[in-house]
């Protein structure tokens, strides 16, 4: 007899008045006429025709929703709904069985053999918030309903900032049918020093009530398919056991070493139980001096990456391949860490594993946001952390656990003393909880460092929220002197997405900026006369030198790439002087991804395609780089920077070119970088001689228009960098036949090779079908560039890409010729 069958068979959505019906007696045939097919249990806006059950200008929060259903059981089984929207109540046959008293939260009942019906009433959160309920000491910023500080849900489609979407109300998770003792709280904890894997977990029977007897086979499967075997017997619902591996292999975030993993099964004869990821590594928060860096396997890790974004339950086919998806694209521009944050949805087991896979640590929220949380909900908050953590537990991805989302800065920012923000729940209780599962954790996210007495929402002092470049339109040279220690959020902006994205979902370029559906997606903090677009306009001008509005009159796609190449090098700057400087542990964009089309703040657009400023966190964020900046009257410094456990040995050369692509200085310097290590060195060291490439003294006129730093490595180009001399604010037009773009086939794949006459900057390689290992870089006077391509699925390798090559400063594309 198998445990666990398919999910519940598809039914009938009915909508009804919000506490119009109070239980299914009241579904009338008329009622259940007019209901639409729902062929899976699934959330309401992924059902065809959902708006026809209710009003137009209803919300999906409006209304009451229900889900019937008919299933046959052959045996006493155990029904599992692993999410349901709140409020929600469970009826079978009529009774009411169960009620969600979170979203975040699993609801059980158990139905005896024979033909059942279900039906699951998703009540109108809108009439629940309208009951007056004791306000909290301070409002929410994020929404209008204040009464929501007492709904355990989510904020998604609720806070208009997250993306003007429908709330998930329904199944947002599955539902699991057992008919037989099943295994369940699994939790497991692996000691790297030991090689002990302890594992315990509970075992029920389909009644709920404990599977005493019942034996348990542990099995854990290494690297190398190698396997252990244990088994343990339940006694009083409970079982225990330990496994031992012999020579346990270190887990490393991406960049820093492997990722070996372990597979552990739990089952019982007739369940196939549960499964963990499982690695090996030791973890730390260094808190030295009031910072907060990341110490794993000993080794300082610098932590980079986004504030993740849920891809909604129903906006897609295959929602666990778009997560795969946006996940791979950051983990291949270099992330190592993603920020799950609250007031959203969490995360399931599969999102932690492919995280560990990929190398990416995850930063975890409690489900709070913003809101003086009810100590009436104390134990449901704390119940919601511990299924959360239980669920991963093993898993090496982990890496903090926070009390929510601007939980504390809030407050803060409305001025309440220390007295009147105590939170026994985020300051003790959950705290309690992460120290159970041995997880560093802070109050909230901002904070100030744990222990500390320091004012919660400096930059220099704990974990902060860094919007100085951003919201707060700070010059991006502020990075300096703001000396943030960790930015578990910053640079947020409203990212136009490609060419190809805007023409798809808004028809052409000439839609954004002004139409209702484009605004619709940019996000405006609730209150705020100006939204992230203005933001963006704003380091247009101060980088650029123009005036966006005159240019998005003339020019719209011409405005929108001023707007995407502004906010990447805003990024880039920013992420280099942190990456650079030790006493920063990371920093977050937010976010890793859109919500709806159009331009929000994601680095990742709706469809799951990289946005521009991707590519050049690309180049910042690599294991293995070189970061060439501007060092004032010093020159020009370069940053070589190894993350991994191997040492680099190789050679920096560097090579300074006029406009015309004349040599005015170069020269070659040995280099090695130890692992987990960086060297700096200085233009004058690298060519022996003082030429004022970065044009600081200005004697003269500019001696060098592209500076050229590539790092070799066993004779080959590992990375390479450019400076571009002349400023941002130098308008030029190159001819477009000075720039020469040619696909040519190197060790039996394709590449682009670009060469240019003069200095072309913000070169950007488009061949649809095609992923360019570099894009969006600066190319210097004669010096010829060769970009590998990697083909998507379904590409005609044979036929080679096609595409154009742009950029800021070309009179018209490049279209890219094919050698064959």
């Amino acid at each position: 007899m198998s445990a666990v069958a398919t999910t519940l068979p598809g039914g009938l959505l009915v909508a009804t008045t919000a506490g119009a019906v109070i239980d299914p007696a009241g579904l009338t045939g008329d009622v259940l006429t007019a209901g639409v097919p729902m062929p899976r249990p699934t959330v309401v806006d992924a059902v065809d025709g959902w708006r026809s059950l209710c009003a137009a200008d209803a919300s999906v929060d409006d209304v009451d929703w229900w889900f019937v259903t008919d299933t046959d059981v052959a045996a006493t089984t155990r029904i599992v709904f692993e999410g349901l929207s709140f409020p929600a109540s469970v009826f079978v046959d009529g009774v009411e069985v169960a009620t969600a008293a979170s979203m975040f939260l699993p609801v059980a009942t158990t139905v005896g053999p024979g033909r059942h019906r279900i039906v699951v009433r998703f009540g109108s959160l809108t009439a629940w918030a309208s009951t007056r309920r004791p306000r909290g000491r301070w409002r929410s910023s994020l929404v209008a309903t204040q009464g929501l500080r007492w709904a355990r849900t989510t904020l998604l489609g609720r806070a208009k900032v997250y993306g003007d979407v429908p709330a998930p109300v329904g199944f947002w998770r599955g539902v699991t049918l057992a008919d037989a003792p099943a295994v369940t709280d699994l939790d497991v904890h692996a000691d790297p020093t030991t090689g002990v894997v302890a594992v315990r977990g509970r075992c029920l029977d389909t009644d709920g009530n404990h599977a005493d007897a019942a034996t348990v086979a542990v099995r854990l499967v290494d690297p190398d398919g190698q396997a252990i075997e244990s088994t343990a017997v339940v006694t009083d619902g409970t079982f225990s056991t330990t496994l031992t591996v012999a020579r346990p292999r270190l887990w490393w975030p991406h960049g820093y070493g492997e990722q070996p993993l372990y597979r552990l099964t739990a089952a019982t004869a007739d369940d196939p139980g549960l499964t963990r990821t499982v690695g090996f590594r030791t973890l730390a928060v260094d808190t030295t001096d009031g910072g907060f860096t990341l110490v794993g396997n000993g080794v300082p890790i610098f932590a980079r990456g986004a504030v993740w974004t849920p891809v909604r339950p129903g906006a897609v086919p295959d929602v666990p391949a778009a997560i795969r998806r946006r996940l791979h694209l950051l983990a291949d521009a270099g992330a190592t860490m993603v920020r799950i944050p609250g007031g959203l949805l969490p995360e399931d087991a599969e999102f932690a594993d492919a995280c560990a896979e990929l190398g990416l640590l995850i930063w975890q929220d409690a489900m709070l946001a913003t809101f003086d949380p009810p100590p009436d909900l104390d134990d449901t908050v704390a119940a919601e952390l511990d299924a959360m953590l239980r669920a991963v537990s093993g898993n090496p991805s982990i890496a903090v656990v926070s009390g929510g989302s601007e939980t504390v800065q809030q407050p803060v920012m409305l001025g309440l003393p220390r007295e009147g923000r105590t939170m026994p729940l985020i300051e003790t209780t959950l705290a309690e909880r992460a120290a159970a599962y041995g997880l560093p954790y802070v109050e909230s996210s901002p904070s100030a460092p744990p222990g500390s007495d320091a004012f919660p929402l400096r930059p220099d002092t704990g974990v902060s929220h860094w919007f100085g470049v951003g919201g707060y339109r700070r010059p991006v040279a502020d990075v300096v002197g703001a000396d943030v220690r960790f930015a578990a959020e910053c640079l947020a902006f409203s990212i136009p997405p490609s060419p190809a994205a805007i023409e798809r979902h808004f028809g052409a370029a000439a839609a954004a900026g002004h139409t209702p559906e484009w605004k619709a997606a940019v996000p405006r903090d609730r209150g705020s006369t100006w939204d992230f677009e203005d933001v963006r306009d704003h380091y247009v001008a101060a980088l650029f030198g123009v005036d966006p509005s005159a240019v998005r009159s003339r020019d719209h796609e011409r405005h929108l790439q001023l707007g995407r190449v502004a906010i990447a090098e805003a990024m880039a700057a920013c992420h280099a002087h942190w990456r650079t400087d030790p006493r920063c542990g990371g920093a977050l964009v937010l976010t890793a991804a859109d919500t709806t089309p159009g331009a929000g703040w994601g680095l990742i657009d709706v469809d799951g395609d990289p946005k521009l400023p991707l590519s050049v966190l690309r180049r910042v964020w690599a294991p293995v780089t070189v970061l060439v900046r501007d060092a004032g009257l010093a020159g020009i410094v370069i940053d070589v920077l190894n993350d991994t456990g191997a040492p680099v040995v190789g050679e920096v050369s560097l090579c300074a070119t006029t406009d015309g692509g004349s040599v005015v200085a170069e020269g070659v310097a040995q280099v090695t970088v130890g692992p987990h290590g960086s060297v700096r060195l200085y233009d004058s060291e690298i060519t022996g001689v003082f030429r004022d490439l970065s044009d600081a003294h200005r004697f003269g006129p500019r001696t060098a228009d592209a500076v050229e730093v590539v790092l070799g490595v066993d004779g080959a180009p590992r990375c390479r960098e450019v400076f571009a001399v002349r400023p941002a604010t130098e308008t030029v037009v190159i001819p477009a036949g000075t720039l020469q773009a040619s696909a040519l086939v190197v060790d039996g794949g394709w590449s682009v090779r670009l060469e240019s006459s003069v200095t072309a900057r913000w070169v950007e390689i488009d061949c649809p079908g095609w992923t360019p290992a570099d894009s969006v870089f600066h190319l210097a006077a004669g010096r010829p560039y060769e970009v590998t391509l990697t083909p998507a699925d379904g590409t005609d390798v044979v036929r080679g890409p096609r595409g154009r090559v742009h950029s800021l400063d070309l009179s018209a594309p490049v279209t890219v010729a094919v050698s064959t």
